[in-house]
């Protein structure tokens, strides 16, 4: 089982049930697919950096190797387990860390139909805070074999009681230290730590279809580390069923019987690292059509950075600096497992990911197709 830390401000939404049956509107309006990148376009995972600064001074986040959107390590989970999907994210090297960037920006959620949305606004809720809140995004770190990651997610909302035990202990933020660079996001004091063990998903879904297939959910609430699924069952919008699930132990026993895959993922993010360094002097995208193979491209058009100037000092200071000087960029190592082709600086590049022949005996070399 993966061992977490949570970092997070604000406060999730508290699960606030109603008896049932009970009606919610259906879905109006419209939904991005990422707050963040709706609101910072520019930079969308800075704040989430700020975030890790403002609650631990002294982070240290040259041991990280990746950090990004679960949504995007997501993507690379479904290509190791030969899910059809078709995606495209920023990737860049900060120091010795690899960013993984949605690009969504402003982009909706097409054709939003049902009553999901109503019913997380119904049954969850931000107390004196509802309709301010427009997303909860939380932090984690864990180790994936040998690989320090740093993962950002939404997230639905939090129990505040379960299994008859006591309320969850939560503490105030406070003193939040005075971020001294200059680009940096206005961030507000507020909220509560609310521990990661109390954190829940919620699904719903039009009674008629069946059940919602849980297996299908827990690579999501794997890589997320989340505790509690919660499925809602409605007629036409009105709830007759909602089911919370403790699903801790169905998350280790599918991580238990998901280990190749899991090493297929981490051995695919490390030649990742390897070639985004290796074409250090462009902007790429990593990229992927239905079943095909991933595609690290160069990024087409004005292209950002993943971090602001003065952010992208702080990450890569030496622990302890205050003068923001860089460290050492090429103490770590990533062997390369295949070899690509010398790039120019005007040349514009393609790799190509294929590990449908290989196997945990290779390690996942890249070579075997």
């Amino acid at each position: 089982m993966l061992t977490c830390r949570y970092h997070c401000l604000g406060k999730p939404a508290v699960w606030t049930p109603h008896p049932l049956p009970h009606g919610v509107p259906p879905d109006t309006g419209t939904y991005v697919r990422d707050q963040n990148g709706a609101r910072f376009p520019d930079h969308p995972i800075q704040l989430a950096v700020q975030a890790l600064f403002a609650l631990d001074e002294r982070f240290d986040p040259s041991s990280v190797d990746i950090t990004g959107c679960a949504s995007s390590v997501g993507d690379v989970l479904r290509f190791v387990r030969s899910v059809d999907s078709t995606f495209r994210f920023d990737v860049e090297l900060v120091g010795n860390t690899l960013f993984l960037v949605r690009n969504c920006k402003n982009d909706v959620i097409p054709d939003v139909q049902g009553y999901g949305h109503s019913f997380l606004d119904t049954f969850t809720s931000f107390g004196q805070d509802d309709g301010k809140v427009k997303s909860h995004q939380r932090i984690i770190s864990y180790d994936l074999a040998h690989l320090k990651c740093v993962i950002r997610f939404e997230c639905d909302g939090y129990m505040a009681e379960w299994d008859n035990q006591s309320t969850v202990l939560r503490k105030p933020v406070i003193n939040l230290p005075k971020l001294k660079e200059p680009d940096s996001i206005n961030m507000e004091e507020k909220g509560m730590v609310v521990p990661q063990d109390s954190v829940l998903e919620i699904k719903t879904r039009a009674a008629t279809r069946g059940d919602v297939e849980k297996a299908e959910h827990l690579p999501r609430l794997w890589l997320r580390q989340i505790p509690f699924f919660i499925n809602g069952y409605h007629s036409q919008g009105k709830f007759v069923d909602v089911r919370v699930q403790n699903v801790r132990e169905d998350i280790t026993k599918w991580e238990t019987e998901h280990q190749d895959e899991i090493k297929r993922l981490a051995s695919v993010l490390r030649q990742l690292i390897t070639e985004v360094k290796k074409a250090n002097h462009l902007k790429l995208e990593l990229c992927r059509e239905g079943s095909g193979p991933l595609q690290l491209r160069e990024r087409e058009g004005t292209t950002n950075k993943a971090l602001t100037d003065s952010w992208e000092r702080r990450w890569i200071a030496k622990p302890g600096s205050e003068d923001g000087s860089d460290g050492d960029e090429g103490d770590k190592a990533y062997p390369s497992a295949r070899t690509s082709s010398d790039l120019s600086d005007d040349s514009r590049a393609s790799f190509s990911f294929d590990y449908t022949e290989c196997s945990v005996e290779c390690g996942y070399c890249g070579n075997c197709g």
